[in-house]
Order: C-alpha cells, then structure tokens, then sequence
C-alpha cells in the first residue's frame, strides 16, 4: 500500500513540475515607431503576440536609405538621389500641389499616385549600378520637366 502511495504522490508531483515549466512566466514588451505614432504592447501570457500598424515605419539598419520625396506641379523637391549598388532604398513621397506619382522603370517600382497632402511610400533593392530616371506619370508631368536622376554607384 505504501509502495501505491509512494509512486501516486511521485506522478502528481512530475504533473506539477511539467506544468510549472509549460508557464510562460516571460513578460516581454515590443514597441514599434513609425513617423505617426508609437505602439507598445506589453505580452505576458500571449506567445507570438502580433501587433498590427497601418504606417509606413522607418527601420535603421545599414544599407537602407530614406528619402523623402515630394511633388508638386511639374517639380520633385529632390532631383538627384545617390546610393550604393546593394542599398535598400525607401521612397517617402508626398504631393503638395497636384496628384503625382514617383517611378523608376528599371527598377519595375512605383509608389501610388497621391493627391495633394497624400504620402505613400515604396522600397526596393537599388542592385544594378547605372544612373536612371525617375518621374511621374500622371498625364504629361514627365514631358512637363517632372524628372530626377537616381545614380547607383
């Protein structure tokens, strides 16, 4: 009788240690930044929590280069962007007169077309070096002067 008390009290003791070590006692945090705003969620007893931004958000790492873009009728505010052949590079463009657009055909990227006050954003990898046009093609802005140089070194 001993031996079955010894060996029931030896089970329920394993079920309580495995049970113990399967808590997730991790209290973790992430917080995500973005150009509008800053979301933390603080997960302690969800594993792979997902949070979710509706924004472009900017990463610093080496190799990427942000550029912020905008346009207005028949102008970009930059008309020469250089960068490293290898560099990822991201579009931050905006309009401030006019629906307007950025592309750049060999690299087969373009952002949407935005109105005035609108922002959208694009990223693609900058891997053949030469130097390229980029412009906007809504209508006739591209033969209007709405053009910019984008050299891969």
């Amino acid at each position: 009788m001993k031996k079955y008390f010894f060996l029931g009290s030896l089970l329920i003791f394993s079920f309580f240690l495995i049970g113990a070590g399967c808590a997730n006692t991790n209290n973790t945090e992430t917080t995500v930044k973005s150009s509008d705003s800053t979301v933390t969620s603080s997960d302690s007893n969800d594993i792979g929590a997902v949070v979710a931004v509706s924004t472009s958000i900017v990463i610093n790492q080496p190799n990427v280069k942000v550029f912020n873009v905008a346009g207005k009728n028949f102008v970009f505010s930059i008309t020469e962007i250089k960068v490293k052949t290898g560099d990822k590079v991201t579009i931050n463009f905006s309009s401030t007169d006019g629906y307007h657009d950025w592309v750049v055909d060999e690299f087969k990227v373009a952002t949407q077309k935005v109105q005035t006050g609108g922002n959208t954003s694009v990223t693609f990898a900058a891997n053949k070096a030469g130097t390229y046009e980029y412009y906007c093609s809504v209508g006739s802005h591209r033969k209007m002067g709405m053009v910019g140089k984008l050299i891969v070194e």
